[in-house]
């Protein structure tokens, strides 16, 4: 009985990831930019996406998810201007938002958060509301 419980919720929680969507960045700047990822658990990575089409994906799991752009590798320095999109995902709801922290590093240019589906609200400039849409949406969010 142990077994059949324990496989039927490994298969559930198979399913139930393979309908998350993803979280993706592209850069279509004509400099590099330095995007810098950090979980709910504090962990963080940091990227280089390469000028004119630079690109990082993975999957959009679990809550405080933030995903940070500058123009250059000091991201945690207070005089680094920062677009920090933040990304959610709770019982099939995926809550986005773009905020600049430190000052705009896209001053000029265009930073926008799309989902693969029509019905899904683009977050266009960083003004700090709140969207939502459904998880089994692939989510970009596109600098330039």
């Amino acid at each position: 009985m142990h077994f059949t419980t324990f496989t039927t919720v490994s298969v559930l929680a198979l399913a139930s990831s393979a309908l998350a969507g993803k979280a993706a960045v592209k850069n279509n700047c004509p400099q590099d930019v330095f995007l810098t990822i950090t979980r709910s658990d504090q962990s963080h990575t940091q990227q280089k996406l390469a000028a004119n089409g630079g690109y990082y994906s993975e999957q959009l799991s679990g809550q405080g998810n933030s995903y940070g752009l500058t123009k250059n590798s000091d991201y945690y320095s207070a005089n680094t201007p920062k677009l920090i999109w933040g990304a959610s995902d709770s019982a099939g709801v995926v809550y986005y938002s773009l905020n600049n922290v430190d000052g705009n590093p896209f001053d000029g240019q265009s930073v926008k958060v799309t989902g693969t589906q029509p019905n899904c609200p683009a977050a266009n400039g960083a003004d700090g509301s709140t969207k939502a849409c459904s998880d089994s949406n692939d989510f970009t969010l596109t600098v330039c």
